[in-house]
């Protein structure tokens, strides 16, 4: 895959073009003029210290040695004044701008200070303060990236754990449920039937001997065996929630609904909804319905519930005329909040004087995740 322009010309990749532009350009300026030896050994220190900025990390202060060196080889070949430019533009790379005053306090002490001259080492500052606000814009980037990127995956890392956190209070819940019918049968239906049992053989032995008190005991044993059923209806009556969640509980608020009718379209498998869930798609569809009945003329509400292996999508639709209503109410903020908990999402939008809510949550086989931690 070929790499994007954005990713090719970076301030590095500018950089690198800019010192070997110069040391070329210096190199054929020498060639042109009188061939000078100290010429060469001032384009060798350039090309040297260049390449070892490249590679390492230079202080600014480092430029003032090539500063010092083109001064000195000045005094040979007068070009050196122009090499002055690679030391004020590794000097503003570094956004150290008051190092180059040096130099230019020695070009006017020398009087050179000419317009090509003046030109080409402006022109390098420029260019080097430019790559230097380039490579900062750059870093603050790439942090505000690195920032962003943490704040996700500690999103994610927040999503997984109520997730987790969910299905384990719903099977402390179940145990604790299973414990409260176990003690509740073990207390009362238990003792009773026991009880009943001691007096059934009470009354075998006393039957068998004829004892007048044998009835007595029989009536006794029925007396207990009647309250441990009783014990019994109850225990099981107390295992039904008063308040179911599930879809027979959600389709009882659009039959309690009396404004208009509701339609309904449910598909795939309801019992893959988790109760939490149930917990975001029962107040989506009861806040719906209330800004019905509230805010709109609708004749028909539709109500479309999709479950497929990964989300579950509830569609409500209304073909009222709107009074007031702009999808940014408390209540579908705090509607909103919830679905992002647990990383879904919710919408409302009007279009034609028709308003459509969309709530999409993901469902995930969170038991299966947990067993697997």
């Amino acid at each position: 895959m070929e790499p994007k322009k954005y990713e090719v010309w970076t301030p590095v990749t500018c950089t690198f073009i800019w010192r070997s532009l110069a040391i070329l350009l210096l190199c054929i300026f020498w060639l042109f003029s009188d061939d000078s030896e100290a010429g060469v050994l001032l384009l060798l220190f350039l090309a040297t210290i260049s390449l070892m900025r490249w590679r390492i990390e230079m202080p600014a202060w480092t430029t003032i040695f090539d500063q010092v060196g083109c001064f000195i080889i000045a005094i040979f070949w007068p070009g050196a004044w122009f090499a002055l430019a690679v030391p004020i533009f590794e000097t503003m790379l570094k956004g150290k701008p008051w190092f180059i005053l040096l130099s230019f306090l020695f070009l006017f002490m020398e009087s050179q200070y000419s317009l090509v001259l003046l030109t080409v080492l402006c022109s390098a500052a420029v260019t080097g303060m430019a790559i230097y606000n380039w490579s900062q814009d750059v870093e603050a980037y790439k942090k505000e990236a690195d920032r962003e990127r943490r704040q996700r995956f500690e999103l994610e890392t927040f999503k997984r754990e109520l997730l987790l956190a969910n299905v384990q209070t719903a099977k402390v819940a179940e145990l604790a449920e299973r414990n409260r019918i176990s003690k509740s049968l073990h207390d009362h239906v238990g003792h009773e039937l026991t009880g009943a049992i001691l007096a059934l053989q009470a009354f075998e032995q006393l039957w068998k001997e004829d004892d007048p008190q044998a009835e007595q005991v029989f009536l006794k044993a029925k007396e207990r065996f009647s309250e441990s059923s009783r014990h019994l209806r109850e225990t099981v009556r107390n295992m039904k929630p008063i308040h179911a969640m599930g879809l027979e509980s959600f389709q009882g608020i659009g039959e309690q609904f009396n404004k208009c009718p509701v339609d309904w379209e449910i598909h795939g498998d309801t019992s893959k909804i988790p109760v939490y869930l149930w917990g975001i798609l029962e107040p989506c569809l009861k806040e719906a319905l209330t800004n019905v009945a509230h805010h709109t003329e609708a004749t028909q509400v539709k109500v479309s519930l999709d479950i497929s292996e990964s989300i579950i999508r509830l569609s409500i639709f209304n073909d009222g005329v709107l009074r007031s209503a702009n999808g940014n109410g408390i209540g579908l903020r705090n509607l909103r909040q919830r679905a992002e908990s647990v990383g879904g999402s919710l919408s409302a939008s009007v279009l034609r004087e028709r308003f459509q809510l969309v709530c999409v949550l993901p469902l995930e086989n969170d038991e299966k995740r947990l067993s697997e931690t």
